[in-house]
């Protein structure tokens, strides 16, 4: 994944993104469902940092791609003092997220393309924005999770794969 990843960066183009995130998708540790911040929220805390790093390493790679895991890796990077890999996973992090502001604008027209429910919650967190309510609707026989923000405005999701896959 690192390999395709580092293309991505490079390139930025649609077809090494597509690339990247059908590795991800393909890949056997892929949940959908996955929250890693349930998962690394109390060994953060504990500062139990290689912890952090070992259960967010067995989520790989079907974590590959998540902001809230290489979030993750970076603070508990930081915390065993290793300052180069907190940064390489804090530049993953960055380009997790680039990489679902590539997919759409978060309307009805064009939603936002994610490989978790997760990640729909990292988008906001990115924007500063709280979540206030959910709702998944059809369209265009497309599966749409709506997010409702606590501002009032409303951030679409393309979901379809998640319900396919899963």
């Amino acid at each position: 994944m690192a390999g395709l990843a580092a293309a991505y960066a490079r390139s930025r183009t649609a077809a090494d993104l597509d690339g990247l995130r059908d590795a991800v998708r393909r890949s056997p540790g892929l949940d959908p469902g996955l929250d890693v911040t349930t998962v690394v929220r109390p060994l953060l805390a504990a500062g139990r940092h290689a912890e952090v790093v070992a259960a967010v390493r067995d989520l790989m790679p079907g974590a590959f791609l998540s902001p809230s895991a290489h979030l993750a890796l970076a603070t508990a990077h930081d915390g065993l003092g290793d300052a180069e890999r907190a940064g390489i996973e804090r530049g993953r992090a960055w380009l997790a997220l680039a990489s679902i502001a590539s997919t759409g604008d978060g309307t009805p027209e064009h939603p936002f393309s994610v490989l978790r429910v997760s990640d729909e919650y990292d988008v906001l967190r990115s924007r500063g924005l709280r979540p206030a309510g959910q709702r998944t609707v059809t369209r265009g026989g497309r599966d749409l999770d709506v997010l409702r923000c606590s501002d009032g405005s409303d951030l679409w999701f393309d979901v379809t794969a998640l319900r396919v896959r899963g």
